[in-house]
């Protein structure tokens, strides 16, 4: 079963891009660990992005119901 989370955050692209804003629905396969959910949210959208985690900043995550 999956879960859907709204997801707000910024990624560090290559210039000339530069720092971008992203809106949208983020879905897991699992519930995030307890506590860990902005960083188990970085992480998983660097890795759909294709870059570092210290490229990614969430600024609000949230799950849906």
């Amino acid at each position: 079963m999956s879960i859907k989370y709204y997801a707000h955050f910024l990624v560090e692209e290559p210039d000339p891009r530069g720092l971008q804003e992203y809106r949208g629905i983020v879905e897991l396969d699992g519930m995030p660990r307890l506590g860990r959910e902005m960083r188990e949210a970085t992480l998983i959208i660097a890795r759909n992005m294709g870059c570092p985690s210290r490229d990614v900043k969430v600024l609000q995550w949230s799950r849906l119901h």
